[in-house]
């Protein structure tokens, strides 16, 4: 059974199955800051605010065809995105079917005349939730 194709009653049916519920771990939550060299627009921070609870796959689908017409914030995003998701995906062994994004804040730098030489001027914290099975046991051969 593939878990994309099931229903939301079939879901909770799926995951209380003995078997699924003990190949899965807890979910892995991390969370990454990225500082912004630029402002983003208005359209980048709606789209970023609305990816709260989005599987990895559409947030991506979300920058290939929302951002034609501002290309370099689409590579910027682009990048920033597959950058994190690598990153878990090496570090837990996961899918990237099984990275979605908890939540997307987006924070402007405070003005602060101590701070005043600093280079970015927002910055965006990403919390991602990846779901790792663990690989089934290896049978030793008889030898």
């Amino acid at each position: 059974m593939i878990l994309s194709f099931l229903r939301e009653d079939e879901i909770s049916e799926f995951e209380s199955n003995e078997i699924y519920s003990s190949q899965l771990v807890e979910p892995i939550f991390q969370t990454f800051n990225i500082k912004c060299k630029k402002r983003l627009s208005p359209h980048a921070k709606s789209i970023l605010l609305a990816w709260n609870g989005k599987p990895f796959y559409c947030a991506n689908e979300d920058l290939l065809y929302l951002f034609k017409s501002n290309l370099i914030e689409q590579d910027f995003l682009l990048k920033t995105l597959h950058s994190m998701a690598i990153f878990l995906q090496n570090a837990t062994c996961t899918s990237f079917f099984d990275i979605s994004i908890s939540s997307v804040t987006i924070t402007p730098k405070e003005t602060d005349q101590n701070c005043s030489n600093s280079d970015f001027v927002e910055s965006i914290t990403f919390k991602l939730k990846c779901h790792v099975t663990l690989p089934p046991e290896k049978i030793e051969a008889p030898w």
